[in-house]
């Protein structure tokens, strides 16, 4: 049985069919050190909280590691950073790895087909995603898994433009990054990333406000709606501001970009925005009007989101996944057929 997986800035999710059911799993992806004592990983164990021993240290990591953070007044910290394996970060692989051997568990069979989700580069920044791509691919192959990655611009496409024949723009505005894709009939025309997402505008907020980066996050992720009606100095008219900025910044770079890659101009097509950092209610509006408003060469039919934004890069994995398993499958057969001795009438 095939899986999907999402590995985000912010989150790790998996998706898997459950007949005709998609089942997640979730873990937000941070951590939070701890001091260490026996008490203190007694009643960890007991708890059932994720966690991991170091020398004389012990790290709370995922779900959990938000609320320790609150309780002892500290920060989280994450393995990833703009999208890809943190380098500043020296507990990164260890962590990321507990977390995703959590989410993914252990294949059902040897070698089950897993794609995972890996940023296009980024056009504004010198970054390379080629060290996390294939890092992440040698931890899941470690566990058991075959894995393959997967554009997250383009999972989105496969997860939400089923309908249109997967032809449409895919924007999926993540923690770390904004992936962008335009996809012709399942066949990406155009793919890239964006180096600023949710963790940009909570960072831009917290400095604006001298608020802490973890409480910023809090508040955005605590009903926190596009509205522009929020008092000017609080935390959410300033992340209301730095919402506006990134949706202008991201617009501008995909005309920018569509104008290079000579995109056919009489093209009508769907564009779907997704991902966790477009959750607070008035975001797709919002990107429609500046959308509408830009200078770009082909038409858009539509702009729709998702009832779940945060699932859906997951969920385009495992359609991709179960698609190539079938293809698999379909080939082993007709090879079979194809050895099979004729019978005589």
């Amino acid at each position: 049985m095939a899986k999907g997986l999402d590995v985000g800035t912010m989150n790790i999710i998996s998706a898997q069919q459950d007949g005709s059911e998609t089942v997640f799993v979730q873990q937000r992806n941070s951590f939070v050190e701890i001091d260490y004592s026996d008490m203190a990983e007694q009643m960890l164990s007991r708890s059932d909280v994720l966690h991991i021993r170091k020398d004389n240290n012990v790290y709370v990591v995922g779900d959990d590691a938000l609320n320790f953070a609150t309780i002892f007044n500290s920060e989280t910290r994450r393995p990833m950073e703009r999208g890809i394996l943190s380098s500043d970060e020296s507990s990164a692989i260890p962590m990321i790895k507990l977390i995703t051997e959590q989410v993914v568990g252990e294949p059902s069979t040897p070698g089950e087909r897993l794609y995972y989700s890996s940023p296009a580069d980024p056009i504004d920044s010198d970054l390379s995603t080629l060290y996390h791509q294939k890092t992440l691919e040698s931890m899941l192959g470690d566990v058991g898994y075959d894995p393959e990655p997967i554009n997250e611009g383009m999972a989105v496409i496969y997860s939400e433009l089923a309908d249109n024949n997967f032809t449409g723009l895919g924007v999926s505005f993540g923690a770390g990054m904004t992936n962008i894709c335009l996809s012709y009939y399942a066949v990406p025309v155009m793919k890239f990333s964006i180096a600023r997402g949710g963790d940009w505008i909570d960072e831009q907020t917290a400095q604006a406000t001298g608020t802490p980066v973890d409480k910023v996050t809090s508040s955005k992720e605590d009903d926190f709606e596009l509205d522009f009606r929020t008092d000017v100095g609080g935390v959410e008219g300033a992340l209301a501001i730095y919402y506006e900025n990134l949706l202008d910044y991201v617009i501008d770079n995909i005309a920018r970009e569509v104008d290079e890659e000579d995109v056919e101009e009489n093209l009508d097509v769907p564009v779907v925005v997704t991902g966790g950092t477009s959750s607070p209610r008035g975001f797709e509006k919002l990107f429609e009007d500046h959308l509408r408003d830009a200078d770009i060469p082909f038409s858009i039919s539509e702009v729709r989101s998702v009832e779940d934004p945060l699932y859906s890069v997951a969920r385009g994995a495992l359609v991709a996944a179960r698609s190539d398993e079938q293809e698999q499958e379909g080939q082993g057969q007709h090879a079979e057929e194809s050895v099979r001795p004729a019978t005589e009438d």
